[in-house]
């Protein structure tokens, strides 16, 4: 255990194994829809069954937990699958629906009209918005441009990269609280940390594209006509999102008074606490790309 209590080895084995096998998996158009709709559904199950009943006290009286769940997992793989199986239309068209769905779910399991009704409905389309919509633009982003597995590599290192800047600069040298309100841990050197640390993945990502002994495939996985200049900004921004999204889950277990949203990945917490960061990103990169690249051959 090192400083703030935080078990490093078991960070470092859980990287060391898990991020080789993650780009593997990624390689493939298959096996990126289903890590994405994987990792998707675990998050929103532990956002289902760890956070939401801690928020909304009276939840149990006023649905089922288990149809909850059961509901959730539904929304979030068809959620996933309408972004990979369709256009950008389609999939809008599908999250409509899905809101409608919720809608719908929680008129027929509501049984008296109070504040945890409500506050259970909204949580729904919280989760929608915030998880189902980050993991579906990351899949829409391996088709939006000939540069779709590049930038998921991007998106994907520079979050994990910045996180883990922010909490090695936050650790030893941080003190004043970025938001304490929300995340006693965080500060505002680790932040700053986490940003330069994304600036620098990016710069190093695109750099890949002048090293000739890396293979063909690093000179055309991300677009040259990104300068220096543009791509520094688009790091400083994915760290800014970072951070947003990692505040955003850091609220939520806040109110709901839960350290952790689960334990599956050992060192570093429950899908939620590894990928928050990466659930803003997403949705920038997809836009990103398609506004400036989506032509380029």
């Amino acid at each position: 255990m090192g400083r703030s209590g935080i078990n490093w080895y078991k960070r470092i084995a859980t990287v060391a194994i898990g991020v080789p096998t993650a780009i593997l998996i990624l390689s493939y158009d298959v096996g990126m829809l289903a890590l994405a709709t994987a990792l998707c559904v675990g998050c929103l199950l532990e956002f289902t069954t760890t956070i939401c009943p801690a928020v909304v006290v009276k939840q149990r009286s006023v649905f089922s937990l288990q149809s909850h769940a059961v509901l959730s997992v539904a929304i979030g793989i068809v959620g996933c699958l309408s972004a990979w199986w369709s256009s950008k239309a389609y999939y809008d068209a599908t999250m409509l629906a899905l809101t409608l769905t919720i809608c719908v779910y929680h008129f027929v399991h509501t049984t008296k009209l109070e504040q945890m009704s409500l506050m259970a409905c909204l949580l729904d389309y919280f989760s929608l918005i915030y998880i189902v919509s980050g993991f579906a633009h990351a899949i829409l982003l391996r088709s939006a441009t000939p540069f779709g597995f590049g930038f998921q590599l991007l998106g994907l290192s520079s979050a994990w990269v910045g996180d883990t800047g922010a909490l090695l600069a936050g650790a030893f040298f941080g003190h004043v609280k970025l938001a304490p309100a929300i995340s006693p841990g965080k500060t505002v050197v680790g932040g700053l940390a986490g940003v330069v640390s994304s600036v620098w993945t990016v710069v190093l990502l695109f750099a890949l594209r002048q090293v000739p002994a890396l293979g063909t495939w690093t000179q055309t996985f991300l677009p040259s006509s990104v300068s220096f200049v543009e791509q520094c900004v688009v790091g400083a921004i994915l760290g800014v999102l970072c951070i947003l999204g990692d505040l955003m889950e850091s609220y939520t277990k806040r109110v709901a008074k839960v350290k952790d949203s689960g334990r599956f990945f050992p060192g570093h917490g429950g899908c939620l606490d590894r990928m928050d960061s990466f659930l803003f990103v997403a949705p920038f990169l997809y836009y990103y790309s398609s506004f400036y690249f989506s032509n380029v051959e």
